[in-house]
């Protein structure tokens, strides 16, 4: 219990880098699972962003879930601090590489 109350407080914290990031809207978590919506021309579960970021964070060695433009994020509780925040900066180049400002 102790481990998912560790990782849901990491979770919110990563979370946090997004609240003024352009390329972002939306973040939210439930426990350890947390998302986030992705700025595109087309949003929604079945936008097509979806198969461009899965096979971005493929290349990076990361299994991140993306419905259309929605970032699913569910981690293992044996994943590192460490681990987590470089999850979380590949999410942030995602932004800069595939995200629409406002």
């Amino acid at each position: 219990a102790e481990r998912v109350a560790d990782l849901s407080a990491k979770q919110a914290a990563g979370l946090r880098r997004f609240r003024d990031n352009p390329f972002f809207s939306d973040s939210r978590a439930t426990g350890t699972i947390a998302a986030l919506d992705l700025r595109t021309g087309s949003a929604g579960y079945l936008a097509e962003i979806g198969p461009q970021l899965r096979a971005f964070f493929l290349e990076r060695g990361l299994l991140v879930r993306p419905l259309g433009n929605v970032l699913y994020l569910l981690p293992p509780y044996c994943i590192t601090g460490d681990e987590l925040d470089g999850l979380y900066d590949a999410i942030e180049e995602a932004g800069e590489r595939f995200g629409a400002k406002p």
